[in-house]
């Protein structure tokens, strides 16, 4: 039967279909944009859910479907709806993928919870705020960064902060105060911390002193938790939402203030699958757009805010002292090339293993940073010489106790550690130590000590990290030994030793940030000394005690670093001063990954308006059986870069592209 449409909406499937589909619409529908529908699509038997972005009256030049209204009758409110298509629009994103990537594959039960609760009781999650406590009251810079940012609260269009607070000096404190008062004056807040192991500790923070429910949005909640989330956020019964990367897309919050802690973090970045967002980009965005106050927190901040923030763009607010006046710990510098004269099977020098044992009988507590997953990270032949590589990535394999094998880290294929040589041998030479041979060495030779080991292996189950924290925390361990999620945010009053085994991790990788987040790593980690009453100390080895990026973060120097740093940027033409756009190109076909390169070197040759760099074999040119290469393109201007990438796809022949995995990344973080 042929049904004639006055309207037509345009709309995204719930399910990841990439591209925008036109449906008919009748007017005594009475839907709106933003309404959710069900929809055929193709041939499959199964409605599919769909969210109307668009709706007009001109009719297309093919036969259209019809929609059929929701029951739940519910309503994206406008301004996520216009954050998720500028998202699609400048990360250069399908927007049926932004989409799919922003609601949790539950959200169509939840839809259904709206209008038809489900018979069989469910396990319930309510976040617990009554009998809220008095907070500390607030220290003299703290009240002052108060009294700077609260006027910004309220008002209209985009208003910015960089709340530069050195470690521990209670940047936490200010936002309980900011979200207090926002509270107050009917707004809605979304905070932002780097991590999920974070989200307890902060969540307690601010519950405690402020008796409002603080929902959690990140991948590991458990499913009442995430419901109460979701239907809180669909009901419009949030206030305040806390979460990682994600949390920036929680549907109908419309937050009037956003708060991104320890917003240096490389973890705000998505990097796979598409879209590959930033936090604070969008937060920006959503900022200048719909009008909302964005602070950013952080000891060590990212050289895109300082400059911001030096250029006036964004409101300087600092924090210079310890929220308990407490000096910030001294650190102490030692050389392993002297250390590896004496013992160089050891991975902790003789003062950092005497220290530790002296803070551990004066029961204390200390951390241990080394940011090598394994226990060790090289199996060479004793005969050739030659190290094992994974045959299907061009990386060393890890060897991992617990995994009783030689452990690829980017396909995770697993080889048998006894497996001879392709030179016939069988004799082998363990090199690289990792953080489970530390693990090892530190029960050796240090009976007293308790240790906790915290990385991607024993973090891996829902809930682990927590626990695993507040055993820490509760004096269960004496010593948590960990790669860099230790280093993050975590307020620990009796730890007042921190090591760093090897202070020159990742220094020499070929990426313009790798002071930076060299820097950011070891200023972090050292700030976790000492928080309490009574100070702390650092030891960091290195075979580098010359390194300027060191030297910096002995003396707690973020502004020195900064004026050391930015120079070298502007004159490389990087970010903060240029943007970026990298690509990658990948392929099993060695020789069609380097045919489409040639192409398109001679395409970007041609344009006039950016630096183009490139093709370049990847830093690891082969993962997964797949050869990359890259390029790299420096604008003035994101829309610059966008235009040049819709450009390559649009006018490449299809065929040359066939085959090929290919990615575009607008504002990198790394070249990895």
């Amino acid at each position: 039967m042929k049904t004639d449409f006055s309207l037509f909406v345009e709309l995204l499937i719930h399910s990841g279909f990439p591209e925008i589909l036109t449906y008919g619409l009748k007017k005594e529908q009475n839907l709106e944009v933003g309404h959710w529908v069900w929809v055929s699509l193709g041939r499959r038997a199964k409605p599919q859910l769909a969210l109307i972005i668009n709706i007009h009256d001109k009719k297309p030049p093919f036969k259209v479907k019809g929609v059929e209204a929701h029951p739940a009758n519910f309503k994206l409110c406008p301004v996520s709806l216009e954050n998720l298509l500028w998202t699609a629009k400048y990360y250069c994103t399908p927007p049926g993928i932004v989409l799919q990537s922003t609601l949790a594959k539950e959200f169509p039960r939840y839809l259904e919870h709206l209008y038809n609760p489900p018979k069989r009781k469910l396990r319930t999650f309510s976040p617990d705020c009554d009998n809220p406590q008095a907070p500390p009251p607030l220290n003299l810079e703290q009240q002052a960064a108060v009294e700077k940012i609260s006027p910004l609260l309220a008002g209209d269009g985009f208003r910015g902060v960089l709340l530069h607070g050195v470690t521990g000096s209670g940047k936490t404190r200010v936002y309980v105060e900011l979200v207090r008062q926002h509270l107050e004056q009917q707004g809605k807040v979304l905070i932002l911390v780097p991590e999920i192991a974070l989200t307890p500790q902060t969540r307690d923070n601010f519950q405690r002193y402020l008796g409002e429910p603080v929902y959690l949005y990140h991948s590991n909640l458990s499913a009442p938790e995430k419901r109460a989330t979701w239907l809180a956020l669909l009901k419009d019964e949030a206030r305040i939402v806390l979460g990682t990367r994600s949390a920036i897309f929680a549907p109908n919050l419309n937050p009037s203030l956003i708060i991104i802690d320890e917003e240096h973090d490389g973890s705000y970045k998505q990097q796979d699958p598409a879209p590959r967002y930033h936090c604070r980009e969008l937060a920006f965005h959503h900022a200048y757009k719909h009008g909302a106050l964005v602070v950013l927190g952080s000891a060590t901040p990212s050289l895109e805010s300082y400059q911001l923030a030096k250029q006036g763009q964004l409101h300087l607010v600092e924090l210079k002292k310890r929220a308990l006046n407490t000096p910030l710990p001294e650190i102490q510098v030692v050389d392993l090339m002297a250390q590896a004269k004496q013992d160089k099977n050891l991975t902790l020098s003789p003062i950092l293993r005497e220290t530790l044992t002296e803070h551990l009988l004066q029961g204390n507590q200390a951390i241990i940073l080394h940011n090598r997953r394994g226990f060790a990270t090289s199996r060479q032949c004793l005969n050739c010489g030659e190290i094992l590589q994974c045959e299907q990535c061009q990386v060393p394999v890890v060897w991992h106790k617990q995994h009783h094998g030689l452990l690829c880290h980017y396909c995770n294929r697993i080889y048998k550690l006894e497996n001879p040589c392709s030179c016939g041998c069988e004799e082998f030479e363990m090199g690289g130590a990792a953080i489970e041979q530390v693990e090892e060495e530190i029960r050796q030779w240090i009976p007293q000590a308790k240790v906790l080991r915290m990385d991607r292996d024993t973090v891996a189950r829902i809930g682990a990290s927590e626990k695993l924290l507040n055993a820490f925390r509760q004096g269960e361990y004496n010593v948590l030994l960990g790669t860099q999620m230790v280093a993050k945010g975590h307020d620990f009053p009796q730890v007042q030793l921190v090591g760093v085994i090897s202070a020159d991790l990742g220094a020499a990788l070929p990426d313009f940030r790798s002071s930076e987040r060299l820097f950011q790593l070891l200023t972090q980690v050292a700030g976790r000394a000492g928080r309490a009453q009574q100070g702390g100390e650092v030891i960091l080895q290195t075979r580098n005690p010359q390194n300027p990026v060191l030297q910096y973060a002995l003396q707690h120097d973020y502004p020195a670093f900064a004026n050391y740093e930015l120079p070298l940027r502007q004159e490389l033409q990087y970010p903060p001063f240029k943007k970026l756009l990298a690509i990658e190109i990948a392929g099993k076909n060695l020789d069609r990954v380097e045919k489409l390169c040639s192409y398109w070197q001679q395409v970007l040759a041609k344009q006039k308006d950016i630096e183009a760099l490139g093709p370049a074999e990847a830093f690891i040119a082969v993962i997964k059986g797949m050869h990359r290469r890259h390029f790299l393109l420096k604008g003035d201007n994101t829309q610059i870069l966008r235009h040049i990438s819709e450009n390559l796809q649009k006018t490449t022949p299809e065929a040359m592209q066939k085959g090929l995995n290919i990615r575009f990344d607008i504002d990198p973080m790394g070249f990895v």
